[in-house]
C-alpha cells in the first residue's frame, strides 16, 4: 500500500513558531577559572508577548542584560519522584 499526497512538498510551509529570535544563555566559571561553562539558556520568541517585548527591549541594547540580571530571582525546587508517579505498565 503506498501513501499519495496532493500536496506538493514545496508549497508546505514548516511550523516555525517554536523558534527562538535570540536566547538568555546563562553560564558559570569553570572550576579552573579558564573559561566559562553553559548552565542553560531561555529561548525567547516572537510570539510570546512578552518574550517579544524583552527581545525589542535587549536588541535596543544589548548591555541592558545587567539591568536584567540586577532584578533576576532564580530559585531551586527539588523535585521528589516516587514509584508511583511512573507509568502503568501492567
Amino acid at each position: 500500500m503506498s501513501f499519495k499526497s496532493n500536496v506538493s512538498p514545496a508549497s508546505v510551509k514548516p511550523n516555525t513558531a517554536w523558534e527562538a529570535q535570540g536566547f538568555l544563555n546563562l553560564y558559570l566559571p569553570s572550576k579552573d577559572g579558564s573559561k566559562r561553562r553553559k548552565l542553560g539558556f531561555i529561548p525567547l520568541r516572537n510570539n510570546k508577548t512578552g518574550e517579544r517585548e524583552m527581545l525589542d527591549w535587549l536588541n535596543e541594547d544589548p548591555t541592558r542584560v545587567s539591568a536584567l540580571l540586577a532584578k533576576l530571582i532564580i530559585e531551586y525546587t527539588r523535585v521528589e519522584g516516587s514509584e508511583a508517579s511512573g507509568f502503568d505498565l501492567s
